[in-house]
């Protein structure tokens, strides 16, 4: 029963942040933060742009068929479970950690749906996580390389302070192709 109330405080909470965004009708230019370049998943793609808190620094790991961008506060200023954004570009993103929670959201441009929830980890403290899959942003006309087609963008959050989670859920929605 404690599970269920916490997932309907969960969902009332990411229904609240999709209405406050909404109604705001932001674009990427005018999100707050500090907006980071990721950088294009091959040459001649157009790089993604997000706003994230000024604190959050980006990093990136890359393999054959996929790139992720890693935003989070280094540790000299905050823990290391501090909320933190992926997002990953590839064919082959994983299956969601939890669907407890589906909630619609626009990222990208896209109309898609956070999925997620919480559990204990295994220090005891909860962990607030949300993902959403943005398909079709690179398909033709977007780009002509034939390796872009059916590319996904797996945008994933997760955090034990739930605050800092809906932030990044907030700042997610800034998603944006470069222009």
């Amino acid at each position: 029963m404690r599970l269920r109330a916490l997932n309907l405080v969960l969902l009332a909470a990411l229904a609240a942040a999709t209405a406050g965004c909404t109604a705001a009708g932001r674009t990427g230019a005018d999100w707050p933060g500090r907006v980071h370049r990721l950088p294009p998943w091959r040459t001649g793609m157009p790089a993604l742009l997000v706003n994230v808190p000024e604190t959050y620094e980006r990093g990136l790991r890359t393999g054959d068929d996929f790139a992720v961008h890693l935003l989070r506060r280094p540790p000299d200023v905050a823990g290391p479970e501090t909320a933190s954004l992926a997002v990953y570009v590839g064919h082959h993103p994983r299956e969601p950690r939890a669907t407890d929670i589906r909630e619609p959201v626009t990222i990208a441009g896209r109309e898609t749906q956070w999925q997620g929830g919480s559990w204990k980890n295994e220090f005891g403290r909860t962990v607030y996580h949300a993902e959403a899959y943005v398909r079709g942003l690179f398909d033709w006309p977007t780009t002509w390389q034939l390796g872009a087609q059916g590319l996904v963008v797996h945008v994933l959050i997760w955090g034990t302070d739930k605050a800092d989670v809906e932030r990044l859920m907030d700042a997610a929605r800034s998603l944006r192709l470069e222009p």
